[in-house]
C-alpha cells in the first residue's frame, strides 16, 4: 500500500506543480495558487515520508529499498538510505524544492501580486522538471517481484553520523538557491516595481548558510571516514559544491551594496542566474556517471543527459531573458577602491575568478576525455597554484572591507580604523609561530591572513557600531578560524606510515606511541578489528588510548577505515589500522595535525552567523510588509 501511495503522490505533485505553471502564468486566481502550492508540498512531503516509512519496516517488495538497505542496519542508517542513493536524493530534491515554493507564495501580498506570481510561475516550472525526471528516469517506488527477503545493505562508507544528515543539508542549500533564480527571472519579465532585492536576499542567506555547513560536514566525514587524514581532496564532486557557494558569497555580497546604494542591481540579477545553473550543473556531474567519486551515485549515463537537457534550457532561456531585460537595472554608478561598496565590487571579481578556475579545472579533463578519449587529471597543485593564490587578495581585502565606510574614504582615515587590527595581527601571529616554530611561505602568509580577519572582526564586535551586522560579523569570524585551521594542518600536518607489532613503540612529534593489542569485536551490522593504541607524552604522562578499526560488512562484502583520533585545539592525533598480522605486524597510518578543529570550528560560527542574518533577514522583511 505504501509504495503505491508514495508513487500517485508523486504523480499528484506534478499534477500541483502543472497547475500551479499554468494559474501563474495567467496571473489570476488566487484560490488556486493556493491550492496548487499547498497541494504541491503536501502530496511532496507524503511521497518523501512513504519511501522514508517503507526504509523503516524494510519493505523489500520496492526495489530502492532492497538496493540499499537491510534488516541489521542501525534505524539512523535505514532513514539515511532515504537520501543516500540516486532515487531517493531526488525525491528530497523534490521535496525541498516545493518547501521553498511555499515560503516564495508567503511573500504574496496585494503591493506584489504579479511580480510573486511571476516566481512562482519560474519556481513550478524547475520543480516540474525535476519530478518529470524522477517519475519516468528515477522512480523510487519501482516494485520487485518477488519481493525479497532481506536487502542489499547500504554503502558503508556511507554509514557515518556526518554523512547521515550532510545530503539535507546540502540540499537546502543546492535548492535554495532556486528561490533567487525564481525571484531574478521575476524581477527582469515582471513590470512592477518592488523591492525584489529584499524578498531575494533571505533566501539566499539560507542557501549559502545551509550549503557552508553542508559542505563543512562533507569534509567532517570525509575527515574521519576515509582514513587518509586529510579533508578536501579538490574532488570533482567536492568542487560542484564549492562552485556555487563561491557564487552565492558573491551575490550575497552584492546584495548588500543593492540594498545599501541600489547599485550592482544588473550583476545581481545574473549571478542569481549562474549560482543555480551551477547548482545544477553540481546535480548533473553527481548523477551523470562521468565521474569516478566516492561521492557520486553510479549510473547509467542517459540519466545525466536529461538533467543536462534540462540545464541547457534554463540557461538558454534565463540568459537570453537576461539580455534583453536586464538594461533597465544598469546603472553608471562608479565605486571608490577605498569604500565598503568597492571592497565588494573587487571581491566579487575576483571571487568569479576563482570560481571560473575551478570550473576549468573540473570540466577540462571531461571535455578532453569526450573528444580524445585521452583522460588526464586534475589535481591539488593546479588548485593550489591558481584557485588558493587568487583568493589571498580577496581575504585580505574581505578583511578589512567591513570596517570600511559606504562611499569613498580618506587613506588616512582608513589607515587610523585598521590600525589596532593591524597591531592585533602582528601580536597574534608571532604568538603562533613561536609555538609551532616552523616557518614557511604559505604558513606565514595563511597565519596572518586568518589572523586579519578574525582581528578586524573582534575590533567590530568590541566597537559594536551601527550598521554592522552581528551575523555578517560572526561569520566573517567564522572564515578566519577556518583559514587558521586549513593553514595550520596543511602547512605543519606530519605523517608517519609504519609496520607495528604488538607491545612496538613509535614516535611523532612529542608523543610515543605503544600499540597495545588488537582484538575483534562486533558491530550491529559489522565485524571489527579494533587496535589499541597507548599514547604518552615526554614526561611519560598517559595524554589518551587510541582504537582504529578495520571494519567488515558481510552484507555487502565491504571493508571499511575506521581513523581514531584525540582532539584538543592545538591538534588532532590521527591513527588508522591498515592490514596485517600477529606474524608482520600491522601497517599503522600516524597524522599528527595541527589545529583542525579550528576548520570545525570556524564552519559552525559561519553557520551561526548565517541563521543570525537569516532571521534579521526574515524580520526587515516582514515588518516591511
Amino acid at each position: 500500500m505504501a509504495p503505491t501511495l508514495g508513487y500517485l503522490s508523486l504523480w499528484l505533485s506534478l499534477f500541483f506543480s502543472i497547475l500551479q505553471f499554468l494559474i501563474s502564468l495567467k496571473n489570476k486566481k488566487l484560490k488556486l495558487i493556493n491550492i496548487s502550492v499547498h497541494g504541491l508540498l503536501i502530496s511532496s512531503l507524503i511521497s518523501f515520508f512513504l519511501l522514508m516509512f517503507s526504509y523503516i519496516i524494510s519493505d523489500f517488495s520496492i526495489l530502492n529499498v532492497f538496493q540499499n538497505s537491510h534488516t541489521t542496519k542501525p534505524l539512523i542508517y535505514k532513514i539515511a538510505g532515504v537520501w543516500g542513493n540516486h532515487e531517493g536524493s531526488m525525491l528530497l530534491w523534490i521535496l525541498v524544492l516545493t518547501i521553498f515554493n511555499y515560503f516564495i507564495f508567503k511573500l504574496h501580498n496585494e503591493k506584489n501580486s504579479i511580480f510573486i506570481l511571476k516566481a512562482l510561475e519560474t519556481q513550478a516550472l524547475i520543480t516540474m522538471g525535476f519530478i518529470l525526471f524522477t517519475i519516468f528516469t528515477s522512480n523510487p517506488f519501482e516494485r520487485i517481484f518477488p519481493p525479497q527477503e532481506n536487502g542489499l545493505g547500504f554503502n558503508p562508507i556511507l554509514q557515518d553520523p556526518a554523512l547521515a544528515i550532510h545530503p539535507p543539508l546540502l540540499y537546502v542549500g543546492y535548492v535554495g538557491f532556486s528561490a533567487a533564480f525564481s525571484i531574478g527571472i521575476a524581477t527582469l519579465t515582471s513590470n512592477e516595481k518592488v523591492p525584489w532585492y529584499n524578498y531575494m536576499k533571505p533566501f539566499v542567506v539560507t542557501a549559502w548558510t545551509f550549503l557552508t555547513i553542508g559542505i563543512a560536514l562533507g569534509a567532517v566525514w570525509a575527515y574521519y571516514e576515509l582514513g587518509w587524514g586529510g579533508w578536501w581532496f579538490w574532488d570533482p564532486v567536492e568542487n560542484a559544491s564549492f562552485m556555487p557557494w563561491l557564487l552565492g558569497t558573491a551575490l550575497l555580497h552584492s546584495l548588500i551594496v543593492v540594498e545599501k546604494k541600489q547599485s550592482l542591481q544588473t550583476w545581481v540579477l545574473l549571478l542569481s542566474i549562474l549560482t543555480f545553473l551551477l547548482s545544477v550543473v553540481g546535480t548533473f556531474l553527481v548523477r551523470s556517471g562521468i565521474l569516478t567519486s566516492v561521492h557520486t551515485f553510479a549510473l547509467d549515463p542517459s540519466r545525466g543527459m536529461y538533467i543536462l537537457a534540462f540545464t541547457f534550457l534554463l540557461a538558454t532561456y534565463s540568459l537570453i531573458l537576461f539580455g534583453t531585460k536586464s538594461k533597465k537595472y544598469f546603472n553608471n554608478n562608479y565605486f571608490a577602491f577605498f569604500s565598503r561598496e568597492g571592497s565588494i565590487l573587487i571581491n566579487n571579481i575576483l571571487i568569479v575568478v576563482v570560481c571560473s578556475t575551478v570550473f576549468l579545472g573540473t570540466i577540462y579533463p571531461l571535455l578532453v576525455e569526450t573528444f580524445t578519449s585521452n583522460k588526464i587529471s586534475v589535481g591539488e597543485p593546479y588548485y593550489n597554484s591558481t584557485a588558493v593564490l587568487i583568493m589571498i587578495p580577496a581575504i585580505l581585502i574581505m578583511g578589512v572591507g567591513p570596517i570600511l565606510s559606504w562611499n569613498r574614504e580618506e587613506k588616512s582615515k582608513t589607515l587610523k580604523k585598521i590600525f589596532p587590527s593591524v597591531l592585533l595581527t602582528s601580536v597574534m601571529t608571532l604568538l603562533a609561530f613561536s609555538i609551532y616554530q616552523t616557518y614557511s611561505l604559505v604558513g606565514v602568509i595563511g597565519i596572518i591572513l586568518s589572523f586579519w580577519i578574525i582581528s578586524n572582526n573582534l575590533v567590530l564586535l568590541l566597537k559594536k557600531k551601527a550598521g554592522h551586522s552581528g551575523g555578517m560579523i560572526l561569520a566573517h569570524l567564522g572564515i578566519g578560524l577556518l583559514i587558521l585551521g586549513i593553514t595550520g594542518s596543511s602547512v605543519w600536518q606530519e605523517e608517519k606510515i609504519i609496520r607495528m607489532a604488538i607491545n612496538s613503540e613509535t614516535k611523532i612529534k612529542e608523543y610515543n606511541i605503544i600499540f597495545k593489542e588488537i582484538s575483534e569485536i562486533k558491530g550491529p551490522n559489522y565485524i571489527a578489528l579494533r587496535g589499541n593504541f597507548l599514547v604518552y607524552d615526554d614526561s611519560k604522562n598517559i595524554v589518551t588510548k587510541l582504537k582504529p578499526e578495520n571494519r567488515f560488512y558481510p552484507v555487502k562484502n565491504n571493508f571499511t577505515t575506521e581513523a581514531s583520533i584525540h582532539t584538543n585545539l592545538f591538534r588532532d592525533l590521527y591513527i588508522v589500522l591498515g592490514e596485517g598480522n600477529f606474524k608482520d605486524g600491522w601497517v599503522v597510518k600516524i597524522y599528527y595535525n595541527p589545529l583542525v578543529v579550528w576548520i570545525w570550528i570556524g564552519a559552525l560560527v559561519i553557520f551561526l552567523g548565517g541563521i543570525v542574518s537569516t532571521a534579521k533577514n526574515l524580520k526587515k522583511l516582514k515588518s516591511s510588509q
